[in-house]
């Protein structure tokens, strides 16, 4: 046998013959499949009790809520013309609750409804000796981090008590790679100024909010009429919201479906606007934020993924 394969030649045709042999049994042998490894993730949970059910409001209460502007002057009874739709409108009134020391919330943010995940967002509300402190901090993810490795961090201070947040303070960072940008609005309750960061100011009109307390203050704005007024700044400019409310439905997030509140910044045809749908069960905390272009297009959703709360 050795001394057949004495020549360079033969030795390299046992070679490539061993190697057919080889392969021709493993094409014949069976299939096997190895098993892959599950990971269990721990299931996501809030930590919540349901709420009483809301108090209804005088008549007169509801009237005042519809035509009185907060900033001062009186708002017009009708809605903005040419609103694209009427929504569906809630039977039930909704009262105001009050808020628990602790809040813990985790949104995560898609390109549209059903588009691809670009982000998540983190609130974190903490209540002590009549203060609130509410930051939010906004990070990409997926191909969109890729592109964009920034955050944006949105900071609320201020005062908290029967009537809900009184903002004295927001700040809105834009961290990149390149550096940092800020943007500030001092709410100066003494001389009833808004004073921006840019140098200029504008009356302060006595119920005005940023745009990151807003969207918890409004959980303590009674929901007895159509629509209400309400001021918010985003640190570069005060706006006059017309927040329109709409009926309550079930809407599906990462927790499950859940019973919410639709509102809705009324608007013009042509105009962009938002929506926001607000827990029934939690503390009218809110779970989805749409925002729509022009077209009518949503352009960005973020949607509740995990609740934490507490009061001590």
């Amino acid at each position: 046998m050795i001394s057949a394969l004495r020549t360079p030649a033969r030795r390299i045709t046992f070679t490539i013959a061993l190697s057919a042999l080889v392969h021709a049994v493993i094409l014949w042998l069976p299939y096997i499949q190895l098993p892959h490894a599950k990971v269990e993730l721990p299931p996501l949970t809030a930590r919540l009790e349901p709420l009483p059910h809301p108090v209804e409001q005088p008549a007169a209460k509801q009237k005042a809520a519809t035509i009185l502007n907060r900033s001062g002057g009186h708002a017009s009874s009708k809605p903005v013309s040419n609103t694209m739709g009427a929504m569906n409108k809630t039977e039930e009134s909704a009262a105001a609750q009050p808020f628990p020391k602790h809040v813990r919330l985790t949104f995560v943010v898609h390109n549209g409804p059903g588009g691809s995940m670009t982000g998540e967002i983190h609130h974190r509300l903490d209540i002590h000796g009549g203060r609130y402190t509410l930051q939010s901090e906004r990070q990409a993810a997926g191909l969109t981090r890729l592109r964009n490795s920034g955050r944006v961090i949105q900071t609320s201070l201020g005062k908290i008590g029967e009537g809900g947040l009184q903002p004295d303070s927001f700040e809105e960072e834009e961290i990149t790679k390149s550096g940092k940008q800020s943007l500030q609005v001092t709410f100066d309750r003494a001389t009833q100024q808004l004073r921006f960061s840019h140098g200029s100011e504008t009356p302060l009109p006595a119920d005005a909010q940023d745009s990151l307390s807003f969207m918890y203050q409004l959980s303590q704005v009674p929901m007895n009429a159509e629509f209400f007024p309400l001021p918010v700044s985003d640190a570069t400019q005060l706006q006059q919201y017309q927040i329109e409310i709409g009926a309550k439905e079930n809407i599906a997030t990462p927790m499950g479906k859940v019973r919410a509140l639709h509102l809705r910044k009324m608007h013009a045809d042509g105009e962009a606007y938002f929506g926001m749908w607000r827990g029934l069960q939690y503390w009218w905390l809110p779970l989805r934020f749409s925002r729509v272009d022009e077209s009518g297009n949503v352009t960005e959703q973020f949607v509740i993924s995990d609740i934490r709360a507490a009061d001590e």
